[in-house]
């Protein structure tokens, strides 16, 4: 119990409306912090859509007739779901590149993965053969935000190896299904 003198009425006005301001203040902070992190979500999806179907062009561009597919064939930034898993996935004759990602429950994570993410997913790659035998391996998929980039890392979660989702990576999981 404080002794003293009770703060005035309009002392009191004073001092809520500071506080009404400054929790408004903090409102419009927080709306802003998650209206770019969905910018970037959707912009991080978009930009992995470029990378395989960029690959995908170059591979079809190289054969005899197209063979290698990407389903979406068309992804904008505005297709993406940010409550909901998105997937792309790369058919070669039934060998396929599953890539699978979603948004992290709050504006950004480190539960999994010791920096920051926005985006967490899996890829996985397989063909009938991996598939009788139950073996899909699977490497972990975050999209961290760094310096205003949008790195996609790929992770191995045995050897806890991770490295850049790049062209390279994916023309190297595409060679092993082949």
């Amino acid at each position: 119990m404080k002794f003293g003198r009770k703060p005035s009425a309009s002392g009191r006005l004073a001092a809520l409306a500071s506080k009404i301001e400054k929790v408004v203040k903090e409102d419009a902070e927080r709306i802003r912090r998650m209206e770019e992190t969905a910018a970037q979500r959707r912009r991080a999806a978009a930009e992995l859509h470029v990378l395989c179907a960029g690959l995908v062009a170059d591979l079809n561009a190289l054969l005899s007739k197209p063979l290698v597919e990407l389903s979406p064939a068309e992804f904008a930034a505005g297709n993406f779901r940010e409550d909901a898993s998105n997937v792309f996935q790369i058919n070669i004759s039934g060998r396929i590149v599953h890539l699978e990602f979603h948004s992290t429950g709050a504006l950004g994570s480190t539960d999994k993965f010791p920096k920051p993410y926005i985006l967490e997913g899996a890829i996985r790659a397989f063909n009938q053969e991996m598939l009788e035998l139950s073996l899909v391996p699977e490497q972990q998929l975050f999209c961290c935000p760094e310096s205003g980039k949008l790195n996609w890392l790929w992770v191995d979660p045995r050897t806890q190896r991770a490295a850049p989702l790049d062209r390279e990576r994916l023309t190297a999981i595409l060679e092993r299904l082949v």
